[in-house]
C-alpha cells in the first residue's frame, strides 16, 4: 500500500529484504517538490524524486507532474492533485503516468522492461485514477473511486507484466491494498444505505463481501488482507491518542479471530501492508512540515510486537 504524507509525497509502509542485486538500492519514497503550501503547485522546473535507500536523491522526470482530464488538460476538478504515483511493497515497482503521453506506466527498478498501458491515463484522464501496486509488482489495481459519478468506467485488476486486464470490478469500489500473496484485492464498497461492504476481489474471478462492524470500517482503522484470501489484520488507532491495537477478522466466516493485542511501539501508524516475504509492515512519520522523519516497522498480528526496519528523513517544499 502506498500512502502520502503531504502533498506529492508517496511513501510505502513495506521496506524489502535484502535484494537480489547486491548493493543495487531501492526506492524508499518519491515527492514532487511543492511550492503552494497548502495548496498543490510543483516548483518550477522540478521533477518527481526518488529517496533510494543508499541516501541518495535521484531526479524522475519521466512521470508526469499535474493530473489530466480526459482531453489531457489540467485538472481543474480536483484541488491539491498531482498525477497518481505509487511504489510496490518490495520497493523494487513503479507505477506512474508517463509525462510524454499521458500514459500509465510499470516498470521495475533500477531497470528493466516496462510495460506501457495505453487504455490508461490518455483515454480517461488521471485527476480520479487511484493505483495500487502488488508487493511484488506483478499486478496493478485502478479505482475511480474519487469519481463518484463522473462516468468513469469500472475499476481494473491488470497483470502489470504483460499489461492484460484480468479482471474488473465496479467502479465505486476503494481498493484498500493486495493480500500477503499478492492474488487478491481487499476493498471497501459503499452501500446506498451508508453501510460499508468490504469485499475480496480475487484475481481468478472470486468475491467474498461481508458487513463489518464498526471497528473495521471506521477511519481509525487500516487494514491488510492475508494470504489466505478472506483474514484482514486490523489496526485501530484511538481517537484520543495512546497505543494503537491489531486483531484479525475473518470476512468469510464471518468474525473476529483471537483477541486484540496493543501493538508495542506508541503513536499514529500509516500505510499498513505488505512488504516481501509475507512480512506485514506499517510507518510512523514525524517531525514538522519541513522535515519529517520516517520510521518503518515490521509488525506481528499475533502479538503487536513492532521492529524497526529503517529510518530516514523527507524535505517537503521548495527543493534545498
Amino acid at each position: 500500500m502506498s500512502i502520502k504524507i503531504a502533498l506529492g509525497v508517496v511513501l510505502t509502509a513495506a521496506l524489502a529484504a535484502v535484494p537480489a542485486q547486491a548493493g543495487a538500492p531501492w526506492v524508499r519514497a518519491v515527492d514532487l517538490p511543492n511550492c503552494g503550501g497548502d495548496y498543490f503547485s510543483p516548483c518550477e522546473g522540478a521533477s518527481w524524486r526518488l529517496y533510494l535507500s543508499n541516501g541518495q536523491k535521484v531526479k524522475f522526470p519521466d512521470a508526469a507532474r499535474y493530473a489530466t482530464e480526459p482531453d489531457g488538460s489540467l485538472s481543474k476538478d480536483v484541488e491539491d492533485g498531482p498525477a497518481p504515483f505509487v511504489l510496490s511493497g518490495d520497493r523494487r515497482h513503479l507505477a506512474y503516468v508517463r509525462a510524454c503521453d499521458g500514459k500509465v506506466v510499470v516498470r521495475p527498478w533500477p531497470k528493466g522492461r516496462a510495460t506501457v498501458l495505453p487504455a490508461l491515463g490518455k483515454a480517461s484522464g488521471t485527476g480520479y485514477m487511484r493505483l495500487n501496486l502488488s508487493h511484488d509488482g506483478r499486478y496493478l489495481a485502478v479505482d475511480y473511486s474519487l469519481a463518484e459519478k463522473k462516468g468513469h468506467g469500472p475499476g481494473l485488476l491488470i497483470d502489470a507484466t504483460t499489461g492484460r486486464t484480468v479482471r474488473t470490478f465496479p467502479a465505486g469500489d476503494e481498493v484498500i491494498g493486495f493480500s500477503a500473496d499478492g492474488d487478491e484485492v481487499l476493498a471497501r464498497r459503499p452501500q446506498s444505505d451508508n453501510t460499508i461492504h468490504v469485499v475480496v476481489l480475487g484475481a481468478n474471478g472470486s468475491e467474498v463481501s461481508d458487513v463489518p462492524p464498526q471497528a473495521v470500517v471506521s477511519h481509525n482503522a487500516q487494514l491488510a488482507l492475508e494470504g489466505d484470501g478472506r483474514t484482514a489484520v486490523v489496526v485501530n488507532t484511538p481517537p484520543n491518542g495512546g497505543y494503537e491495537t491489531v486483531r484479525r477478522y475473518d470476512l468469510a466466516s464471518p468474525g473476529w479471530v483471537g483477541p486484540a493485542q496493543r501493538i508495542s511501539v506508541r503513536g499514529g501508524s500509516r500505510g499498513l501492508g505488505w512488504g516481501s516475504a509475507g512480512r506485514l509492515e506499517f510507518t510512523h512519520v514525524s517531525g514538522d512540515e519541513a522535515d519529517s522523519v520516517v520510521t518503518t516497522y515490521s509488525l506481528d498480528p499475533a502479538t503487536g510486537r513492532a521492529r524497526k526496519l529503517d529510518r530516514y528523513m523527507i524535505r517537503f517544499g521548495v527543493p534545498r
